[in-house]
């Protein structure tokens, strides 16, 4: 029997195919009393260290393949694991108890995804998968379970799962993966934005997709609408296959009609097309499609879904990457356009009745010189390596503007004490 259900859409496009249901073990966690402290605490300490190579090495993988944006995610794992209070916890419970690490572990694990569970913000729901990741890669390590995987998936399916952490989502089988459908997510979280940088249909809010599907059960993913259709009828299978054809010839005709030449109207005028991007990777689909540069590089998900704030040189790496690979054709990045529904760390203020024309944008800027000067100066280092322009976001007037600009004059003034060169023509 045919079942539909209503999620979020995080990426379009529409999948067919067989589920691959993503099940998370649940580990047998043995609560094992101890006699040598220090024994136990250097078992601890050493599931820490693997943990931490991991996550270094996962790290540098997504960098050199998806770019510093994606691997700015394993920056925050890697604070989480530094935390002040997550292993002292357990040390002290160690010495006090005289219990097994692994229970405690899975007991923090436990009692942290519960508490975030109660939180409504749905921002910071997708937060605690990244505890959890950080908990769960600490407790296959003290346990010598391998790592649950999606690295390879046996034919092209749907995956299906409650949710997916940052790790699972980096080490998907992307060939092979036709489509995402989750209970959980949201539109930030990291699965979505991958999803939508390889262009595979998604949907997450699902809430109980996993209790109605079985391995290999038939099912459509309609990532424009929020739909998921498990077990489809003739009819309503005939009708999604005819819509996933035309999309694909709509794709293709656009492909071919950018090889072909530049975009022209019927009267002849022609038309300039630029890529909208926020990630290293979607800069390939921009080539491919003969876009005449980037005409927005959203620089905010840079700062999002992470503990701390991105410096100057992270920032300037991750857009000296961006120009070179698109030179010699011209990227315009925003500045950062944070607040409203983009919350980043360390910039939290009361809460607003309208954060959409509040605290945000240009106005957060030019409230905190101290990030934008930082992140004015890696645009202007970068622009060495190709053709950058700045754009300012939500600017309400002249007097806004003139204020942004007195600020880059500012920046380019330290520059040039420094020695430091950048393209005066930006």
């Amino acid at each position: 029997m045919e079942i539909t259900l209503r999620g979020i859409a995080v990426s379009p496009g529409v999948s067919i195919g067989p589920t691959y249901p993503f099940q998370v073990k649940f580990f047998d966690v043995p609560c094992r009393d101890i006699s040598d402290v220090a024994a136990e605490k250097e078992r601890l300490t050493a599931a820490f260290e693997q943990a931490r190579e991991d996550l270094i090495q996962l790290r540098e993988q997504t960098r050199d393949e998806l770019g510093d944006r994606q691997a700015a995610i394993f920056h925050s794992h890697l604070d989480m694991l530094d935390d002040v209070a997550f292993k002292p916890e357990i040390e002290r419970r160690i010495e006090e108890e005289k219990i097994g690490a692994e229970s405690l572990v899975n007991d923090l694990i436990t009692s942290y995804t519960r508490m975030m569970e109660q939180i409504e913000d749905p921002l910071f729901r997708e937060r605690s998968m990244d505890f959890v990741d950080i908990g769960r890669r600490v407790l296959q390590n003290l346990l010598e379970l391998e790592q649950e995987s999606l690295e390879h998936l046996e034919k092209p399916s749907v995956v299906i799962a409650h949710d997916l952490t940052p790790s699972e989502t980096t080490n998907m089988d992307m060939p092979n993966t036709l489509g995402i459908a989750t209970d959980e997510g949201g539109p930030t979280s990291h699965m979505a934005i991958l999803a939508r940088a390889f262009e595979i249909p998604c949907v997450v809010g699902l809430r109980y997709l996993t209790r109605q599907v079985s391995p290999d059960d038939q099912i459509i993913v309609d990532g424009s609408n929020g739909y998921v259709i498990i077990r489809p009828d003739k009819v309503t299978l005939a009708y999604y296959e005819k819509e996933k054809q035309r999309i694909e010839a709509d794709r293709l005709a656009f492909v071919e009609s950018a090889v072909e030449g530049p975009c022209m109207t019927q009267d002849g005028q022609e038309i300039h097309t630029y890529a909208n991007i926020e990630l290293l990777a979607e800069t390939k689909h921009s080539i491919e499609l003969h876009c005449q540069g980037v005409g927005l590089y959203r620089t905010e998900f840079l700062f999002m879904n992470r503990a701390t704030l991105p410096g100057e040189d992270e920032q300037f790496h991750s857009y000296r990457r961006i120009v070179e690979t698109m030179a010699p054709l011209p990227v315009t990045m925003r500045t950062l356009d944070a607040g409203g529904d983009k919350v980043i760390p360390n910039l939290n203020r009361e809460v607003e009745l309208n954060p959409q024309l509040g605290w945000r944008s240009i106005r957060l800027s030019l409230d905190r010189p101290d990030i934008f000067k930082a992140q004015l100066r890696a645009m202007l280092r970068a622009s060495v390596f190709g053709k950058v322009q700045i754009m300012f976001p939500m600017i309400t007037g002249i007097d806004q503007y003139n204020e942004s600009m007195q600020v880059v004059r500012e920046v380019q003034d330290d520059l040039i004490a420094r020695g430091v060169e950048f393209d005066p023509d930006v």
